[in-house]
């Protein structure tokens, strides 16, 4: 069975921690619904549920080592939690991916649908 990650900060391609997602393959960009962007952070984001409210990102497949390494830098039960999401592809087919969820408060703007895909650090140099 596959394992397929919707990404939409750091992990995304030409970013930070894409590193992380070692050989994995790209599957397309996609979309997820009733998902809210935020500034988490100034050097990464973090989506929340929000009705109304979408995220672009990059689905990728992922082996069971990529995604237990995913989840220790995610913080995954901590920081984020794991959770599946249907993603809407480039060519408009779905498939069921997972997606880390920002599990604590929000003390950062909103990112707006026309500001994603998340740019890398936010008042960084």
């Amino acid at each position: 069975m596959s394992n397929y990650v919707f990404v939409y900060g750091t992990l995304m391609s030409s970013r930070t921690n894409h590193c992380f997602l070692g050989s994995s393959r790209l599957i397309s960009a996609g979309t997820v619904e009733s998902l809210a962007m935020y500034d988490v952070t100034p050097y990464y984001p973090g989506v929340v549920e929000e009705e109304g409210s979408f995220v672009r990102g990059e689905v990728y497949e992922v082996s069971g080592k990529t995604m237990r390494s995913l989840d220790r830098l995610e913080g995954n039960g901590y920081m984020y939690l794991r959770e599946m999401f249907p993603v809407r592809l480039g060519d408009g087919s779905s498939v069921e991916a997972w997606v880390y969820v920002w599990r604590h408060g929000l003390t950062g703007p909103k990112v707006p649908l026309e500001a994603q895909p998340w740019r890398e650090c936010v008042g960084c140099s």
